[in-house]
């Protein structure tokens, strides 16, 4: 015997098409070195599918691999939609490994084009040559006045957009891969993971179930863990599916800097790993975090001292998460259940 629910594809269609149709007056802030930049989902949704026919006038095969070399920002998370969208393959490049690792991750990945912010230039453009399934370097100019090479590989973006028409998404098979993540944390050279569509939806879904992460609608999410490591936790994406207004905090990860747009945004949730808020720590006496209702904390234990300064300074204590690249990567959130909230300390 069948069921008789409705079967469909659970690609990153429907979390785009969703957010396009029904948040398209919802906010995205970029932090940039020039200043604040603001869109919303609907300017960000018409941009994104320009995007999906930049790709196709490049050339970029059916299902090739479109690398980023960038920092959080709205344009990232274009190619985070555009790339998957239309068939191919997202792979967001760490910048932070060294070059002989990215030359290798970028080569194993057979990456066709990679768009690179324009302050990131200068750690990309010297391995060009030992790349050669690269065959061109889109520059998203970021507002540092960093030269870029005279060569006719190299394009820019917004004249790109401009040029370009806005095309359909269709995916067929939710089991196709979406997005790929190498992992440094190896023996020998970087690992490869790849995500299909539907993982990347079912992880949408698990990250707003409320004993999980609770991203919601109703939230501004700052992800501070950077949209090349793991896919930012998969808040890039889920945030998208649930409609939260982004402030994506650019290059500029000082505690000030975040601490600022913690204030000044009204965020009400924020990711990032624990030296990033050992930083914001000193900086939070005199500020106004009163929208702020959880910090997501992951990629090491975080130490119960910190968490315990938080909770003191401003009434939120961390949320711890574990994962791994290879489980999309949320894996488990720790909270206390109920049955264990009312033990002391020492028998917790």
């Amino acid at each position: 015997m069948q069921g008789q629910m409705q079967s469909y594809p659970l690609t990153l269609v429907h979390p785009f098409e969703r957010a396009e149709r029904l948040f398209a007056d919802k906010p995205i802030v970029s932090a940039t070195p020039t200043g604040i930049q603001r869109t919303s989902y609907g300017q960000w949704a018409e941009r994104t599918r320009r995007l999906g026919g930049v790709l196709d006038a490049l050339g970029i095969s059916a299902d090739g691999r479109v690398g980023t070399f960038a920092w959080n920002s709205a344009r990232h998370l274009e190619l985070y939609f555009a790339a998957p969208c239309t068939g191919r393959v997202l792979h967001t490049l760490n910048i932070r490994l060294f070059p002989e690792q990215l030359q290798f991750v970028a080569d194993h990945a057979q990456d066709e084009v990679v768009f690179a912010d324009r302050s990131l230039l200068k750690l990309l453009w010297p391995l060009i040559d030992d790349l050669p399934s690269v065959k061109h370097v889109v520059v998203m100019d970021d507002g540092v006045e960093d030269e870029i090479p005279d060569d006719d590989r190299i394009r820019d973006y917004e004249a790109l957009l401009a040029d370009a028409e806005p095309v359909e998404f269709h995916v067929d098979d939710e089991n196709s891969a979406a997005a790929m993540c190498y992992t440094s944390g190896t023996t020998g050279n970087p690992k490869g993971v790849v995500y299909s569509h539907r993982s990347s939806v079912l992880h949408c879904m698990s990250s707003m179930f409320a004993d999980t992460l609770a991203v919601s609608e109703a939230d501004v999410i700052l992800p501070v863990v950077p949209m090349f490591h793991a896919n930012a936790w998969g808040l890039a994406q889920a945030g998208v599916l649930a409609g939260s207004t982004f402030v994506m905090p650019g290059p500029d990860l000082s505690p000030k800097a975040i601490a600022g747009l913690m204030e000044s945004q009204k965020v009400t949730f924020a990711a990032g790993v624990p030296t990033i808020w050992m930083g914001v720590l000193d900086e939070l006496d005199g500020r106004d975090f009163s929208s702020l209702t959880r910090i997501l904390c992951g990629g090491s234990a975080v130490p119960k001292s910190l968490s315990e300064a938080y909770r003191e300074k401003i009434g939120v204590p961390m949320t711890q998460g574990w994962g791994m690249t290879e489980t999309s990567p949320l894996g488990s959130v720790s909270y206390i259940r109920t049955s264990l909230r009312d033990r002391s300390e020492e028998e917790l």
